[in-house]
């Protein structure tokens, strides 16, 4: 009678053996903590380019953690890393400032200045490259970390990826340049704080400029609107029918002087140029050019084969233009000015250049004469 009991208690004690082993059912047997061998992994060094510099961290730094399927000393055994991305990005955000690089541009430069100092002189210029540059792609580096030390634990080296920013001027795009062919300097009051704000921000828009062969570089389009709303704050003398008034844009007149000289020496063709009413302290009268927006103009061309690279800078109180192109061996050019004064604001002045061509055969061209008149109302002190 009690047979069936004990069979039913047996097959209930079977039924409950058997569940609580299926659900305590054990994981791979990874170790609990990495062996002396692991922990010699983890402290690894790893290499992380990016084109420029190289950085060391162990795989812990990047948070790798061990795991091995079977023993260290298991000749079967196979090991596994796993990345934590949280501790990886934050290593990478460490590192991601000193990572960040501005592009180099392109330009060309005088190794060694034996230019007179009227310019004249050709002087040989070598071309420093461009570089681009570039930031630290975030997001994609943390994955291309992580899948790799997860795919293939010897994994050292990993090119980062980055965010590319290219320069704008690059290597190629100064083809031909090798000298500096043309240089002009204008000195400017720096206490007169309106006018040379002007100055210096009108000709920071210009350097760097690059006029291709048979292109017009115009220094009113280059510049733009010489008001608040484009940046120009300063203001300074300007002449404007017969009187003087202190507006923006005054001090433009110097910037389109200065490379009007320097485009002279360098045997550029002139497309426009206009004198002022009166004359100016900053060159002999004959030799300025005034500029006003969407009125008057100075304007160039690149008469020659290959392009011409304008530098344009400021030092505390000068104006510098240098015009970089293909040097001419043998060609001398030399700018012929002078003028005299006819009455008490009464002047005229000529301008004019020679050049003298490699085979000995002499040219002038673009001679420009200029007459100035004006009235007491445009008297001012310099």
């Amino acid at each position: 009678m009690h047979r069936p009991t004990r069979c039913l208690l047996t097959s209930l004690v079977l039924f409950g053996t058997a569940h609580s082993v299926f659900a305590q059912e054990p994981t791979p047997a990874y170790p609990a903590s990495p062996t002396p061998q692991a922990a010699g992994r983890l402290s690894q060094k790893l290499r992380l380019g990016d084109g420029h510099q190289t950085w060391h961290p162990s795989r812990k730094q990047v948070g790798v953690t061990y795991a091995a399927n079977g023993s260290d000393s298991s000749p079967s055994g196979t090991f596994k890393f796993i990345v934590d991305r949280a501790i990886l990005r934050g290593y990478l955000n460490r590192i991601a400032p000193y990572i960040r690089r501005a592009p180099k541009e392109a330009h060309p430069f005088v190794a060694s200045d034996t230019s007179s100092d009227d310019g004249m002189s050709e002087v040989p210029a070598i071309i420093v490259p461009s570089y681009d540059g570039g930031s630290l792609n975030l997001d994609a580096a943390v994955d291309l970390i992580q899948k790799s030390l997860e795919a293939e634990p010897a994994t050292l080296h990993i090119i980062l990826p980055m965010k590319i920013k290219p320069a704008h001027i690059t290597t190629a795009s100064l083809q031909g340049i090798d000298a500096r062919i043309g240089y002009f300097v204008t000195r400017f009051n720096p206490s007169d704080k309106g006018r040379t704000d002007t100055v210096r921000r009108a000709i920071s828009r210009i350097n760097g400029t690059i006029v291709p062969p048979g292109a017009v570089f115009s220094v009113d389009k280059t510049v733009g609107p010489r008001d608040p709303a484009h940046g120009f704050n300063g203001k300074g003398h300007v002449f404007i029918d017969g009187h003087i008034e202190i507006q923006s844009g005054g001090g433009m007149c110097q910037v389109a002087t200065t490379i009007f000289n320097a485009a002279m020496l360098a045997d550029l063709m002139i497309i426009e140029r206009h004198q002022h009413v009166r004359t100016v302290p900053y060159v002999d009268p004959g030799r300025d050019s005034t500029i006003y927006h969407g009125q008057k103009d100075f304007r160039l061309k690149n008469n020659t084969t290959t392009p011409i690279y304008i530098s344009y800078k400021t030092n505390r109180s000068h104006a510098i233009v240098s015009l970089f192109g293909k040097g001419v061996p043998g060609r001398k050019v030399r700018l012929v000015s002078s003028h005299r004064r006819l009455g008490e604001r009464h002047f005229i002045g000529s301008f004019n250049r020679v050049v003298t061509l490699p085979d000995g055969t002499v040219a002038k061209r673009q001679a420009f004469r200029s007459e100035y008149r004006w009235t007491p109302d445009l008297d001012y002190n310099h």
